[in-house]
């Protein structure tokens, strides 16, 4: 089968490699579409060679192609997508319900082989039917979707609300919506790529701000309770991460989702913010709760299947796997606005 693998950072390759057999208990999924991650862009990037020998990718959609023992419940060539996380059932994590805070899971595209390939094996259990109605398309974006979903079904009732996103990636206009649709009145997005904001406010933002020429902390303050209720930090730049803090009102919540390859350092004043406006700082990390894979996926599929999370316009670049060296070309290149681009095995 053809499947894209590293060449060390920055080098990605399609080359063959060997059809898997799904073992006990496993699927084989004729893949159909992948999505390129941020976490995939910074494996690509990282000057370790152990991602030079796995195949990465987890935003998936595809058809099932064949069964293993012990598996029921699908059928050959039935529409699907998959929950990546591989939980370890003996964990005393996973017996409570919080699969991905241990460090003993296994995980489709980083611990094992992923997506970028033409066949994928992954468990029973992480195998997800589309619904009818919805594309394999929209069916890959249903893992960045459940990112979004994750910390915001923690926050409870958030109707007529005000919020701020920073970041206009995949990640954070998938947020947008989310929070426009859980009746939150007013959103406020962030970016210093003027054309992710264009596309924001056509998915719905009320504002706007370049914080390169704007103040989004001044924006904040124009709010009713001088900041915002929820601020949604999804851009994993470390300048955003302190204006997330300044930007949230007395008594808001600050969602931790974009990572940092850089250390941070928050002034004496910015850090006594949070105590003094007694901000609930909230980290997420990945997108699973009990029942696995947790209401975030059959959620999100329910909203992605009802248009009200608007995603196929986020695609900006599409491939097929032959060209996977083009692609992250674009991703790599700086030379152009992209947000999610996808492969095509």
């Amino acid at each position: 089968m053809k499947a894209a693998l590293r060449r060390g950072p920055g080098r990605m390759e399609c080359v063959e490699l060997p059809v898997p057999e799904p073992g006990p208990g496993e699927v084989r999924i004729r893949v159909r579409k992948v999505g390129i991650c941020g976490s995939d862009i910074n494996r690509v990037t990282e000057h370790a060679d152990r991602w030079d020998r796995l195949v990465l990718g987890h935003e998936l959609a595809g058809e099932v192609d064949a069964l293993g023992p012990d598996v029921s419940g699908l059928a050959a060539g039935e529409r699907v997508t998959i929950a990546p996380l591989v939980p370890n059932p003996a964990s005393p994590w996973s017996q409570r319900g919080l699969y991905s805070l241990g460090d003993d899971y296994s995980f489709v595209g980083s611990r094992v082989h992923g997506a970028m390939a033409e066949y994928v094996v992954v468990p029973r259990a992480n195998v997800l039917p589309l619904p009818a109605g919805l594309s394999l398309e929209l069916g890959a974006l249903i893992e960045p979707v459940t990112v979004c979903l994750h910390p915001l079904l923690r926050l409870g009732n958030l109707l007529g609300g005000s919020a701020i996103v920073t970041g206009a990636g995949a990640i954070g206009l998938l947020a947008l919506q989310v929070l426009k649709a859980m009746g939150l009145r007013t959103v406020i997005v962030s970016d210093v790529v003027e054309a992710k904001l264009a596309v924001a406010r056509s998915l719905g933002a009320d504002a706007t701000v370049n914080p390169a020429r704007a103040s989004l902390r001044e924006a904040a303050a124009a709010l009713p309770d001088g900041g915002a209720d929820v601020v949604f930090e999804s851009s994993g730049s470390n300048p955003a991460k302190k204006d997330a803090i300044a930007c949230a009102r007395g008594g808001g919540t600050v969602l931790l989702v974009g990572t940092t390859p850089q250390d941070v350092s928050f002034e004496a004043p910015l850090f006594e913010r949070i105590t003094r406006k007694e901000l609930h700082v909230v980290g997420s990390w990945m997108n699973y709760s009990a029942p696995f894979p947790g209401p975030e996926w059959t959620t999100g599929l329910w909203m992605l299947e009802t248009g009200r999370v608007r995603a196929d316009g986020l695609i900006t670049h599409r491939f097929p796997l032959a060209r996977v060296a083009d692609a992250f070309a674009v991703i790599l290149g700086g030379r152009e606005t992209f947000i999610k681009v996808m492969l095509e095995p």
